[in-house]
């Protein structure tokens, strides 16, 4: 996780006006669609419209509509870059990011009691608050980089049978502490964007995502790099994940200079412990563009980059050939 920036929100907020299209939309009644737009957007927190036509089944027009539709009665904001909104630089139509209202929280978790109940599970809460829908520019473009990696990933997933995604979760409850046996004792935090697990034919491998928008100064990475370094050798993590050797941290970053420089200062750092211990294969690295909506697959190929050979290509692969 980043440092927030000190600048303006730089973000539109489209107002709705039920009353304007109350004709084209009439008595607007929610349906089993509109409740799977509603729970992946709040599964994602943040999403552009085109990941959530290519996540929900049905015709790119019917979804619109129905986006349209949520975002006109106060189920869904949205929010858009007023750089992006600008047609001297950018052609087309803005990207437009959707998350939830207040109401439209509420009427997920009323709905998901339900499901539930009848299946006979205890309902699970729905975190949403009012200030959630008050972003800000920065804020919300990091989020649609979480939201764009997973999507490409689920949907690449989708094209593997036999490989799935066992766990996806962001915020708080990732954030991990490492403690440093130096003279004195000290502890580092580390806030990872994400940590998600994928299987395949019994095998998990474990990722943390860092996602790089080129803000994140010297000292700042090098408090990271060692955090996660010693947090994955504690004792804590590997009796907790007895096949330690299966996971990376993946840093997705935003210029392939910036990379050069991310990756050249995990090589110049010391190693902090005993010489004979590995560690710096650990980091991946990849350009946010490197992956595309379009082919989800890209982000499995050798677009990764190592510190130790940075023009060798690694698949994201949950097992090493062989192994299996």
């Amino acid at each position: 996780m980043e440092p927030k920036p000190h600048r303006s929100s730089g973000l539109r907020r489209f107002v709705p006006q039920p009353e304007h299209f109350a004709a084209r939309y009439g008595n607007f009644t929610l349906t089993p669609r509109d409740y799977a737009i509603l729970d992946l957007i709040y599964r994602y927190r943040y999403l552009e419209a085109r990941h959530v036509r290519a996540l929900i089944t049905g015709s790119d027009q019917q979804i619109t509509r129905r986006l349209q539709g949520l975002f006109h009665n106060r189920y869904i904001r949205r929010y858009a870059s007023r750089q992006r909104m600008r047609p001297d630089l950018n052609t087309g139509a803005p990207l437009v990011a959707y998350g939830l209202e207040l109401r439209g929280a509420r009427v997920l978790a009323g709905h998901s009691a339900q499901v539930l109940a009848a299946d006979g599970h205890p309902a699970q809460p729905v975190r949403w608050k009012k200030e959630y829908t008050r972003r800000t520019e920065w804020f919300l473009e990091h989020r649609l980089m979480i939201s764009n990696f997973r999507c490409v990933l689920e949907l690449a997933l989708h094209q593997m049978p036999g490989v799935e995604l066992v766990s996806w979760d962001q915020g708080q409850d990732t954030w991990l502490r490492a403690t440093i046996p130096c003279s004195p004792r000290r502890s580092v935090r580390v806030a990872p964007d994400a940590h998600f697990t994928l299987r395949e034919a019994g095998h998990l491998r474990h990722f943390f995502l860092e996602m790089d928008r080129s803000t994140e100064e010297h000292r700042r990475l090098l408090q990271k790099y060692l955090g996660y370094w010693w947090y994955l050798q504690s004792p804590h993590f590997q009796q907790a994940n007895p096949g330690n050797r299966r996971v990376n941290v993946l840093f997705v970053t935003t210029g392939y200079q910036r990379m050069l420089n991310m990756m050249e200062t995990l090589r110049n750092m010391p190693k902090p412990n005993r010489g004979g211990h590995g560690g710096k294969g650990l980091f991946w690295f990849c350009l946010q563009n490197g992956y595309r909506l379009e082919e989800p697959a890209s982000i499995l190929s050798t677009i990764w980059r190592t510190a130790a050979d940075p023009t060798a290509g690694k698949e994201l692969t949950i097992c090493p050939s062989g192994e299996i």
